[in-house]
């Protein structure tokens, strides 16, 4: 019997975390612990997707929750560390970027465990982003990377994962578009209107700098004028918001589970963000998409002209937003893999884990 900790602390790893550890269950020969280091807290952010996703509740949380990155990822890291040594026979297995992934990376390092990463290869060479650090040392760290697209996998190549760092790099497609083919959207429609648009808005970057989130929000209130503006707000931007003084017209949710997101995104007309998980959920669902982001996660989007991307200036937002319509976008390109990423990673996983 071997034991796979999954390791996670934000929306996107729980939603990845649910396909796959589903498809694990088939596996007799595993065994399964879900560690949550509290990254996301609330009902809305947290709880509500082990519900609805049907995931058990974490073997343990943490439930650290400071706001400072440095403080929160040695809290983890020390946190982490302790709970796995105390578990033989186990790997770790992380995914994506963030600060719950660096310090369970280091903490399974420090332990001597096996670290098995998900999302690997993703590059933006902006090292101001913290995400950039965080990725670039879990895949240094980790024994297995596994990418989601080719060109991630390329990326890795490029940079001697193949060859002279002495990791196994495999390229499996992507857990999200697994979930998004597997949970179907709620059945009802959240907001009335026929045309409106949905945005996301939660990266450090933009909410750190008043100047950004001021031009973001003056151009969604623009935007808003034609065409309704809908945006689940995450619990850092209300924050940010309410510091800096700035007021929106368009309409504002409360953050929304998986289902009643993928509904929302369904019946959207096109998508603003800031998010790489909500801009190949808008790709999956053949949605046209501005990204307020200088340097995506996911440029393979960009190429097939299904999104543009802009700085957070007011007047380029605006005016990028009202070159989306005539984008001559190519959905059909298979970037994120088939939608059985959980497959090829368990089989992958049984090979590794057992020899």
């Amino acid at each position: 019997m071997k034991t796979i900790i999954h390791i996670v602390g934000n929306r996107p790893q729980f939603i990845k975390l649910a396909v796959l550890y589903n498809e694990l269950l088939k596996d007799e020969s595993l065994e399964q612990q879900i560690i949550h280091t509290g990254q996301h807290f609330s009902y809305n952010m947290s709880d509500v997707f082990f519900d609805e996703l049907k995931i058990p509740q974490p073997t343990i949380n943490f439930n650290i929750q400071n706001s400072s990155p440095f403080l929160f990822i040695g809290q983890a890291a020390n946190a982490l560390q302790n709970y796995i040594l105390q578990h033989k026979n186990a790997a770790v297995f992380v995914y994506g970027d963030t600060n719950t992934t660096l310090a369970a990376a280091m903490a399974a390092q420090k332990c001597s465990m096996p670290l098995i990463h998900f999302e690997a290869g993703v590059r933006t060479y902006d090292n101001s982003m913290p995400e950039e650090t965080n990725r670039i040392l879990t895949d240094r760290l980790a024994d297995v990377n596994y990418c989601c697209t080719e060109f991630n996998l390329q990326t890795m190549k490029e940079e001697g994962y193949t060859k002279s760092i002495p990791t196994e790099t495999l390229l499996t497609g992507d857990l999200m578009l697994d979930a998004f083919l597997k949970i179907e959207p709620s059945q009802q429609k959240i907001i009335t209107e026929n045309d409106y648009v949905v945005c996301t808005i939660h990266r450090e970057a933009n909410l750190i700098s008043q100047e950004k989130l001021t031009n973001i929000i003056n151009a969604l209130n623009s935007i808003n004028k034609n065409i309704p503006v809908v945006m689940p707000l995450h619990p850092h931007t209300q924050k940010r918001m309410a510091e800096y003084g700035l007021s929106a017209t368009f309409k504002i949710l409360e953050p929304l589970g998986y289902p009643a997101m993928k509904n929302l995104l369904q019946h959207s007309s096109y998508v603003i963000t800031d998010s790489g998980g909500t801009s190949r959920e808008a790709y999956f669902l053949k949605k046209k998409s501005l990204i307020i982001m200088d340097k995506p996660f996911w440029p393979e989007i960009i190429t097939e002209k299904c999104s543009i991307n802009t700085t957070a200036d007011e007047q380029m937002i605006v005016k990028c937003y009202n070159e989306i319509n005539n984008l001559q976008s190519n959905f059909d390109t298979a970037i994120f893999g088939n939608g059985k990423a959980a497959e090829y990673i368990h089989e992958h996983l049984k090979t590794y884990l057992f020899n």
